[in-house]
């Protein structure tokens, strides 16, 4: 039988909401179709999450379970829910029910308007001021740096069509930019309001390490999506930088050098000689990259969306 929706939902030590859950989600989707999936991966759970998802796979085989090891973290989770989903649209949320069931026929209708992807909006968000600061502002650089103007990246609860989730190649935390990496790959994203609820079970798993490793991954969305195919524009603008700050260091030091000034003794020359060889060196790391792209490029079919009168 076909799969008209799966859901995909990662947890980890959530054995408190997770009957709760399935119960909504069968509520919610039964009125739309008969034929959806729920697929819950278990992210190394150390309390009684999976006998409690066993026991609802026991009477209800529209679940599939996932079980990792150990905790390897929500990317990895989301990206074996979507290897093994076989639904024609995919919805991902959390398992702490501070996402609600409610919300994805909204979700579904804006995918019927024309989008590839539809992110949810927690406009009013009931998490501490500490979290809720903390994602204004990694939302607001992320807006900025990838040019995908929404306003929460990192909601969990999110709509997809299948092509979209076939393509997402996810590590580390880059689950938090599936927006931006949709968008670089030429899908169409929304985002649409939704309810958020406060956590009720469990503990959070935010904490302030994440403000750090997200600058990184930010780094690195922005390497993926805008230098990728390029990367001589960005090493080379930087090294070009570097290096024209050095040569304006050392000329200084050459006019007043001639003017009789001994200069052997000032740090300005070593640093102005220092920047002119990092710039040298960034130019040849961009030129490396370039080798390297023109020598790996792969067939690209995967970017066409539609042909006609091609065979």
């Amino acid at each position: 039988m076909s799969i008209d929706i799966s859901i995909v939902i990662p947890c980890y030590n959530e054995e408190q909401s997770l009957l709760e859950l399935y119960g909504k989600l069968c509520r919610v989707l039964q009125p739309i179709t008969s034929a959806f999936e729920l697929i819950f991966v278990d992210d190394g759970s150390t309390d009684r999450s999976m006998d409690v998802l066993q026991e609802l796979r026991s009477k209800d085989e529209r679940i599939k379970i996932i079980h990792f090891r150990k905790n390897f973290g929500k990317a990895l989770a989301l990206s074996q829910g979507f290897k093994h989903c076989r639904g024609e649209k995919v919805v991902t949320m959390d398992a702490d029910l501070q996402d609600f069931p409610e919300e994805i026929p909204k979700l579904l209708a804006w995918l019927g308007e024309g989008f590839d992807l539809v992110s949810g909006w927690k406009r009013k968000r009931e998490d501490s001021i500490g979290k809720r600061a903390a994602s204004r502002i990694f939302n607001f650089f992320t807006a900025f740096f990838t040019g995908v103007r929404i306003h929460d990246f990192n909601c969990g609860l999110k709509a997809y069509r299948r092509e979209v989730t076939d393509e997402m190649e996810l590590y580390g935390e880059l689950y938090r930019f599936i927006p931006a990496l949709a968008a670089w790959k030429g899908f169409k994203v929304g985002e649409v309001i939704v309810s958020h609820g406060p956590r009720r079970f469990g503990k959070s798993k935010f904490g302030v390490e994440r403000l750090l490793r997200g600058f990184f991954d930010l780094l690195t969305i922005i390497m993926l999506t805008k230098y990728t195919q390029r990367p001589m524009h960005f090493f080379g603008f930087m090294g070009m930088l570097l290096s024209l700050t050095g040569f304006f260091i050392d000329a200084y030091l050459a006019v007043i050098w001639f003017s009789g000034t001994y200069i052997g003794n000032r740090p300005l020359l070593m640093l102005g000689t220092l920047l002119i060889i990092l710039g040298i060196q960034f130019m040849f790391f961009g030129l490396m990259g370039e080798l390297i792209v023109f020598s790996s490029q792969k067939d690209n079919e995967h970017i066409i969306k539609d042909k006609y009168g091609i065979e």
